[in-house]
């Protein structure tokens, strides 16, 4: 019986990569993406990796340090809804920026008259825009291995226990310190842990919302959360600025907006694109946003400053709101000011 003969190729070991399993399999990773005839979701790579909801086993993270590993030699790779390697003739490819896209889709509104043209061009815009929206919003190692924690110990685990949101800086307080809560749910599109906060049992057991990025770690206690609070019974709806709606009353708002005016506004609010209509070009304000809000805060402050643009119509809930926030809120403190 012969032999067989000892490959001639010498065989290469990284300096990066100390074991030579995930040697190879960042290799077979590296071979699948650049055959890829375009970047590919999150479960084709888990099947390649033998994990997936059918095997039922979560291997995302695994995938994303080797995905690392592969960044870390110089190549760009794409992340986001799916996951590529950026080919050599993609970087001449012409793209539009932010906000070129959006230019863009409000000037096929006047300039376009075949509706059906008009909307599948605006349409690809869109998407467009959303796309280089998300681009530009890149998470870090650190946020990604935040997602993955929440995603598999809130989304996925069937028992609730508490957590420490460690060092959480609060906006509404001013305050930074660690909050034991019960989280209720994770949204993955947001980056937002909806819990009940424990220090507050005595005010609400209704969930707040906690911002990811506003938390220096998460760490998973190992006591249950209270079965009084029943979780299960929660029902989580949120106005276009994130607040949860539970009884209240939603605000109602319709304002029409000039070129000018909606331009800027969409400078600061770019997610809500896609919710103004375009009326007739014969208006001089020919531009209406639609929209049920919670509160008036997020949105004030810019209203406050293209008011010689915008016209209001049927928001007498919403303006009465808003007249109260100013009356409480800006002519006291500018009445402290200049006295």
């Amino acid at each position: 019986m012969k032999k067989s003969k000892k490959s001639p190729v010498k065989e290469l070991k990284s300096k990066v990569i100390k074991s030579s399993s995930t040697q190879e399999r960042v290799m077979n990773l590296l071979l699948y993406l650049l055959e890829a005839e375009k970047p590919v979701p999150m479960r084709k790579l888990e099947a390649l990796y033998g994990g997936g909801e059918q095997a039922g086993e979560d291997k995302r993270r695994t995938i994303f340090r080797h995905l690392d590993i592969l960044a870390g030699y110089g190549l760009e790779i794409i992340r986001g809804d799916k996951y590529g390697i950026k080919k050599k003739a993609e970087y001449s490819r012409t793209e539009f920026s932010l906000q070129e896209s959006q230019a863009l889709y409000f000037a096929a509104q006047e300039a376009i008259s075949d509706v059906d043209m008009r909307r599948t061009i605006q349409q690809k815009l869109l998407q467009i825009f959303h796309s280089n929206k998300k681009r530009q919003n890149l998470l870090s190692k650190r946020t990604i291995d935040l997602v993955e924690f929440c995603d598999k110990q809130i989304n996925q685990s069937k028992r609730k226990y508490q957590m420490r949101l460690i060092n959480y800086s609060s906006a509404n307080q001013g305050t930074k310190r660690d909050r034991i809560v019960v989280p209720v749910s994770f949204s993955l599109e947001n980056l937002e842990i909806y819990a009940i906060d424990l220090e507050d049992l005595t005010k609400e057991l209704r969930p707040k919302v906690f911002k990811l990025d506003r938390c220096e770690g998460i760490e998973k206690l190992k006591v249950l959360a209270p079965k009084e609070l029943h979780l299960q019974n929660h029902q989580l709806v949120r106005d276009p600025f994130g607040y949860l709606i539970y009884d209240q009353p939603l605000l109602h708002l319709e304002a029409y907006f000039n070129l000018k005016a909606m331009t800027i506004f969409l400078l600061h609010f770019p997610y809500l694109t896609d919710q103004f209509q375009y009326l007739d070009a014969e208006l001089d304000k020919p531009f209406l946003l639609k929209l049920d809000v919670i509160r008036v805060e997020p949105i004030i402050g810019v209203f406050s400053v293209l008011l010689n643009h915008i016209r209001f119509e049927n928001s007498e809930a919403f303006l009465a709101a808003w007249k109260v926030f100013h009356q409480t809120n800006v002519e006291e403190g500018l009445a402290r000011l200049f006295n």
